[in-house]
């Protein structure tokens, strides 16, 4: 019996184990956002240091991480749950949690998450800098009289960064061969050489082109195939292939059209704008040869789910909150009400209240903090903390001794004061009021509501307690009341 016991015992500490494993797992694998207290922002690799922060090139990118510092003394990598915010969007732009140069200008970079903003934000400078040399790409040296190609002039800077930059100082050494644009646009006349030169200050980049008689044969559109949400734009590029073999890319050269613009337009850059959903394939064509890529519009997408209200959030012990769930589609919009099941962590600040068909209802019980959740299709959730503080006075009413608001002039009259408090309707008598009257020339009234008439008339008696005020009418009379 003893033996079976001990045996029995054995089994039931190996399950608790494995239960308390299994709970382990659980908890690391479910990221708790709930005891964030503040964000921090840090480049993954520090890029040129400049007088004023960071200092990047056109074009040239810088990956941000966003670290979350819990109550506890804890941190947490929250960049891919982070709202990343730009100051200036013409200098610079933000890819997911990489920041982009733009050009010449500066601007600063925060995060959010949950309402809480990051502590400080991070400067970008977006600026040339020193150049050590100039290129021209792409690295051509051969091109088809039948199309023109599209140059850009890159800087190597001391820094050993690199980026496009602008310049109007475009030549070629043969103009019949191939004219050159001051934004570097070469475009081929007839088979021969030329050399082409650009200029930024005193440096200059140099670039041998021969111009043959090489014919368009195949345009391939990539993607061949396309699945974009509603709202959603994205680029298709239109590569080139000649009869001697070379390839380039075409997306200003063609002509690009939509099969139905009612479900998606495309631009002369080959940029597609969805805007219902169908199916329809986009063409690009020259000279008679076309590519095709089949697009395929779908509804828009929830992206991003959010508790609403959002920011930092505090009630008082017996003012309920209503809580929703709104979400951003992959178009940008916003959509309030999403059917989700919002959930209280437990806590004993907060119970929660459900009625088919309305919103989730937080009902504050004690002071503390209280964390709801909620989750969309598996992979996107949503959190926020809801601090209960102390009751909160929302409504005074004056009481006036014998619950008369007419007396002579020979008798005084003691008011008090009585709250209505946040956890509460029943009134309670409340001190440190502040008492005033409109009419100091009709009565004299002390700090403690006691009234003395002075004459006949009428005077308005202001209770304010906490910004909240009420207000009574005292009518003095000339005859004694019986």
């Amino acid at each position: 019996m003893i033996k079976k016991l001990l045996k029995l015992k054995l089994i039931l500490l190996v399950l608790t184990s494995l239960l308390l494993v299994s709970c382990k797992n659980d908890n690391d694998t479910n990221e708790d956002h709930s005891n964030i207290s503040t964000i921090t922002i840090t480049p993954k690799e520090v890029p040129t240091q400049g007088i004023s922060g960071y200092v990047l090139r056109p074009a040239q990118r810088l990956e941000l991480i966003a670290t979350a510092e819990n109550r506890d003394n804890t941190t947490q990598d929250i960049t891919k749950y982070v709202t990343w915010h730009i100051t200036f969007p013409e200098a610079a732009k933000m890819n997911g949690s990489t920041v982009v140069g733009i050009d010449i200008g500066e601007a600063d970079i925060s995060a959010r998450y949950n309402g809480i903003e990051s502590n400080d934000s991070i400067h970008i400078k977006v600026a040339y800098g020193k150049i050590k040399n100039l290129r021209i790409t792409p690295a051509v040296t051969s091109i088809s009289k039948m199309l023109p190609v599209q140059l850009n002039l890159t800087s190597v800077f001391r820094d050993h960064t690199t980026a496009n930059i602008s310049t109007r100082r475009w030549s070629s050494s043969n103009e019949d061969v191939a004219s050159v644009s001051i934004t570097g646009l070469v475009t081929p006349k007839k088979v021969g050489e030329t050399t082409i030169t650009a200029r930024k200050g005193a440096k200059k980049a140099t670039a041998k082109i021969i111009v043959t008689d090489a014919k368009l044969e195949k345009i391939t559109i990539f993607p061949l195939k396309l699945m974009v949400p509603i709202g959603k734009k994205t680029h298709l590029t239109a590569i080139g292939t000649l009869s001697d073999h070379t390839t380039l890319k075409l997306n200003s050269s063609v002509t690009w059209k939509s099969e139905d613009e009612k479900i998606a337009t495309v631009s002369n850059q080959g940029e597609i704008t969805p805007k219902k959903i169908g199916r329809i394939n986009i063409t690009a064509t020259k000279d008679g040869i076309s590519g095709t890529s089949q697009l395929e519009v779908i509804s828009a997408k929830i992206a991003k789910i959010m508790i609403e209200p959002t920011g930092k959030i505090e009630t008082p012990l017996g003012r309920e909150i209503q809580l929703t769930t709104s979400g951003i589609l992959t178009d940008g919009r916003k959509v309030q009400n999403l059917a989700t099941h919002i959930r209280l962590l437990p806590t004993n600040a907060a119970t929660m209240r459900y009625e088919i068909g309305k919103p989730a209802v937080l009902v504050p019980l004690a002071l503390g903090k209280a964390t709801v959740i909620t989750s969309l299709e598996g992979d996107k959730t949503a959190s926020s903390t809801i601090t209960v503080t102390p009751e909160v006075l929302e409504r005074i009413t004056i009481i006036p001794e014998g619950n008369t608001t007419s007396i002579p002039v020979n008798k005084t009259l003691q008011l008090t004061a009585n709250g209505i408090f946040s956890n509460s309707n029943k009134p309670k008598n409340i001190t440190n009021v502040a008492w005033d009257t409109t009419r100091y020339d009709i009565i004299s009234l002390n700090n403690k509501g006691k009234i003395i008439p002075l004459k006949e008339g009428s005077a308005d008696v202001i209770a304010t307690k906490d910004s909240i005020q009420a207000t009574v009418t005292i009518t003095i009379t000339i005859e004694s009341e019986e």
